[in-house]
């Protein structure tokens, strides 16, 4: 069984599945582990690494919507539905996986794995039996424009929240932004506001500012690690970030 399991998780195009097949060579290479990979997107057509468990040899929406004649949205959600009678045979899969840590990719479509059942039951079922966390992959990106990060930032929050295990937030494609005051953005709630305010926008501006004032209540210590998978960015301090969740004080600062 291994020792600990490690979920990504994050809008598509966030980054998850590069960033589960680059940083698991790290672990390989740089920090000498065993890992295993595990696949829980059905729909995907392209994998960057080779799973030991991967959720196609049961379910693919593709069957799906030639069966049931569905729609890609229809099967993604259908699929859900199939992955939750599995979710026994399902974590008895990836218990089983030989290794040190187990890094888990998922759906694209985030938002059908944590609103389903499915999804927040596999990850809690994985936690019961070992130690599990989610990373959660905030896309730089976003920072280009200022609401797009308070939404993303909500999203984050909402994860936490409906997972209910440790999850940790870090910045992805950090190569792909040169802004410089993307870490005061995160870690500054008043110069947020005050960048949300510059921004413009009308209603959106508005109803950002007041979504600025959930975060600052909900989301509690907050460290920036910045990483970019295409480049092996913050590998580092994403690993140093991921064994932190389980330290006794609590403290991610």
């Amino acid at each position: 069984m291994t020792i600990l399991n490690v979920v990504f998780l994050g809008p598509a195009g966030s980054g998850k599945t590069t960033l589960t097949a680059t940083f698991g060579e790290w672990l390989e290479k740089e920090m000498d582990y065993k890992v295993s990979f595990v696949n829980l997107d059905p729909g995907c057509e392209y994998l960057p690494y080779s799973p030991d468990f991967d959720i196609r040899s049961i379910i693919t929406t593709r069957d799906i919507m030639i069966r049931e004649k569905m729609g890609p949205n229809s099967a993604m959600v259908r699929a859900m539905e199939l992955m939750k009678k599995r979710i026994e045979d399902i974590v008895a899969s990836i218990v089983k996986l030989p290794g040190d840590i187990c890094l888990i990719d998922t759906p694209g479509q985030m938002e059908v794995f944590i609103f389903h059942a499915a999804g927040p039951k596999i990850v809690k079922e994985l936690e019961n039996i070992g130690r599990t966390v989610n990373v959660f992959l905030l896309d730089a990106t976003l920072t280009s424009k200022v609401s797009s990060l308070v939404v993303a930032e909500l999203m984050s929050i909402a994860v936490q929240l409906l997972m209910e295990i440790p999850t940790v937030t870090v910045l992805s494609k950090i190569d792909k932004v040169d802004r410089e005051d993307i870490d005061r953005l995160i870690l500054d709630i008043e110069y947020l506001k005050d960048s949300l305010r510059k921004e413009g926008g009308g209603v959106i501006k508005d109803l950002s500012l007041e979504i600025s004032e959930v975060i600052e209540v909900l989301r509690g210590s907050l460290r920036i690690v910045k990483v970019s998978a295409t480049k092996g960015i913050g590998f580092d301090q994403l690993y140093d970030l991921i064994h932190e969740t389980f330290c006794t004080c609590g403290d991610l600062t």
